[in-house]
């Protein structure tokens, strides 16, 4: 499990929210893929380390952009996260629905040899 921590010109305080996502690792072509269906992201790299560092880059970018545009809430609604306001919790969509609307997730898990495992993402919690 992946502890991530946000860098940047933000600072985000102590204050964050911690998720356990549901992390889909597989091989294609020689390639590691490490694959976040709950926020959409995907790394890559030689190894499943490589994949999975590649993946932190992406996690973080993404936050650092949707953070800096006030646009990290409406996009995990867009996403099928629950967001009810910026001080209530928020809660992941789970695999069972995702596999419908994700046609990358169906996919993996349709097509592809694939390892499932946690990855801990901490968003800030006045995003």
């Amino acid at each position: 499990m992946q502890n991530l921590k946000i860098s940047g010109n933000k600072q985000f305080g102590k204050n964050s929210i911690k998720f356990d996502l549901p992390l889909f690792l597989f091989e294609e072509d020689s390639t590691w893929f490490a694959y976040l269906p709950s926020l959409d992201l995907t790394g890559y790299g030689k190894t499943e380390g490589e994949a999975k560092e590649s993946l932190k880059v992406v996690l973080e970018e993404f936050l650092r952009y949707t953070i800096n545009k006030n646009t990290l809430f409406i996009e995990m609604k867009r996403l099928g996260w629950q967001v009810k306001s910026k001080k209530k919790p928020m809660h992941a969509p789970e695999i069972s629905d995702l596999i419908n609307t994700n046609n990358q997730l169906k996919e993996i898990i349709n097509y592809k040899n694939y390892s499932t495992s946690h990855y801990q993402v901490n968003v800030p919690a006045f995003a």
